[in-house]
């Protein structure tokens, strides 16, 4: 655990504001819990974590926080001072029984109410712990919680705001249910295990279909570092130190975004769809050849499939696009299961499928020019142009989500425009982040008074010509498993 935990941002406000607010909810003569998550900004990778690309990922300062204390009784009552302070309702309270007995399909039925839906993301922590027998809810001797949020990561700006809700809630009830390392329990969560079963939580209990890209970077990401995995499904490496004197800052366009909208979805789909294809292509060249596929050459995962083999031998069979009925009539589905083939839809099966194939590339050589500039000099003209090369890449990647995921903004173009006029002032790269159409830019750039100056000049220029106000995303913060939990009396 983090000796600073407690002075880490928003734990210190939520004190406060549980302390003075919530004295019918919690019982402050004895000890509560602290946990809490950072956001993410997705500087490469994005989407493509679903397709099994390696993704780059930065941990910001602004968190979810919780506090979380076990009640007598067996309900679970979730309290966000976020909706409060929007003079929403703020409070949600399910039984146990409820959680333990319904199946999570039905339980995400009663999260499609707008004033639930944002319980699911607390509460549905506990009913996957249950469904996947890390908990028995059943089990008289465990009790029901109340737990309050208060979360400083803006909602629909794609730095993983629901992921830092889920992230933080687990912690803090794995902590309390001893299934982290220093509880002393039978089972033990480990980091990668506890993100996927918050990618669960949103895929299955809020319905979003989301990678777990966003849920492995609020846990297990460093300060000051990239997060960097494998998402086959989350294999981590090494995380990827910044070369000295830089830095990835993001931009948030203020233009909201929702990796549960209709385009993000459609573009999954269709990036599966593309898998589907391709395998049955390879599975006739295979017959053709003598030999019989037994397996999928790829692992399921576009991003092992080589780009110069897939634009020579698959990319023509792609179709630029193809209903959803035509699709299932010739094959049985895709193998994802975030999202299912609607026979009504229309797919850009070629465009997705390109978007996701080459991006794991861009990706893999962004990373080496990165680890290029880290061991050059400063002054070597040398070191800025491996920084020139990962930036444009930043720059290709934009151009990807805008031409073949069909995931851009307006708005989030005009950002990365603004940043491309100003690369003598130390701004190297920039792309739209996360699941993209709108959201935020994340920025490859100097530490120095002089990228400051420019980042600042881009924000009051974008301010003007679109009437939204931006705002930036300078600081980082360790994740959620670096910065554990911790009991506190007030």
């Amino acid at each position: 655990m983090s000796a600073d935990l407690l002075q880490m941002n928003p734990i210190p406000q939520l004190l406060d504001r549980a302390k003075s607010e919530l004295a019918a909810q919690f019982d402050f003569s004895r000890p509560l819990r602290i946990s809490r998550a950072p956001g993410r900004l997705d500087v490469m990778g994005g989407i493509a974590d679903y397709t099994g690309s390696l993704v780059c990922e930065a941990t910001l300062d602004r968190a979810a926080a919780v506090v979380c204390q076990p009640r007598a009784d067996r309900n679970v009552q979730v309290m966000s001072f976020n909706l409060l302070d929007e003079h929403q309702p703020f409070i949600v309270t399910i039984p146990l029984d409820v959680l333990a007995g319904q199946s999570i399909e039905v339980l995400r039925q009663g999260f499609t109410d707008p004033g639930q839906r944002w319980a699911g993301y607390l509460a549905g922590c506990l009913a996957i712990l249950h469904e996947q027998g890390w908990i028995n809810l059943a089990d008289g001797n465990i009790t029901g919680f109340n737990l309050a949020l208060y979360s400083t990561v803006p909602l629909g700006a794609g730095v993983s705001s629901s992921a830092a809700i889920e992230v933080a809630a687990m912690m803090n009830f794995a902590a309390w249910l001893k299934l982290l390392p220093e509880g002393g329990g039978e089972k033990m969560l480990d980091p990668l295990t506890l993100a996927a079963l918050c990618q669960q939580v949103e895929n299955r209990v809020v319905g979003a279909p989301c990678g777990i890209m966003d849920q492995v970077s609020c846990c297990a990401g460093e300060a000051g570092s990239l997060l960097r995995m494998v998402c086959q499904p989350h294999t981590l490496q090494p995380a990827l130190k910044f070369p000295p004197g830089i830095r990835a800052v993001g931009i948030n366009s203020n233009v909201k975004h929702s990796v549960g909208g209709g385009m993000y979805g459609k573009t999954r789909c269709a990036a599966f769809m593309g898998h589907a294809i391709i395998l049955a292509k390879m599975r006739e060249m295979g017959q053709a050849a003598g030999k019989e596929l037994v397996s999928d050459p790829i692992s399921g995962y576009l991003a092992n499939l080589n780009p110069d083999d897939y634009k020579t031998y698959f990319r023509s069979y792609l179709p630029e696009q193809l209903s959803g009925q035509e699709f299932l009539q010739k094959f049985s589905g895709t193998i994802d299961k975030a999202t299912q083939v609607d026979a009504t839809q229309s797919y850009h099966v070629q465009q997705a499928t390109d978007h996701h194939v080459l991006e794991a590339r861009r990706v893999w050589h962004f990373v080496q020019y990165l680890k290029e500039a880290a061991v050059l000099p400063a002054d070597l003209p040398l070191r800025r142009l491996a920084l020139d090369k990962a930036g444009h890449l930043m720059y290709a990647s934009h151009i990807s989500y805008t031409k073949d995921a069909l995931l851009g903004a307006e708005e989030c173009d005009l950002l990365v425009a603004m940043v491309r006029r100003r690369e003598r002032a130390g701004l190297y790269g920039a792309k739209i982040t996360g699941g993209g159409s709108g959201g935020t830019v994340a920025v490859l750039c100097d530490q120095s008074e002089t990228a400051d100056a420019a980042l600042a000049e881009i924000m009051a220029e974008y301010h003007t010509k679109t009437g939204h106000k931006p705002e930036a995303f300078l600081g980082t913060s360790p994740g959620a498993w670096a910065a554990g939990t911790q009991e506190v009396n007030l």
